[in-house]
């Protein structure tokens, strides 16, 4: 049995925001926007992670020399 997915209420407005068609520059501007958009989202949450952690350059330089792999017996 298929099972189906309700729309949210984003999925909805986009859908209605995009009911006409759209030429390649403008698909390209929306596409670029909402990449950007993203990516400051993520640029936000990794700058409230650096601070959380307290997190400097040189405890990243370290963390990449560590050798912190799990061991797994060889059969």
């Amino acid at each position: 049995m298929e099972q189906t997915t309700k729309l949210n209420d984003m999925q909805l407005f986009m859908l209605r925001m995009f009911e006409k068609q759209l030429n390649a520059r403008q698909e390209r501007e929306i596409k670029q926007l909402l990449s950007d958009y993203f990516a400051k989202q993520i640029d936000e949450e990794m700058d409230r992670i650096w601070e959380e952690k307290s997190l400097t350059q040189e405890k990243l330089d370290e963390a990449l020399k560590s050798h912190k792999r799990t061991k797994y017996g060889v059969s």
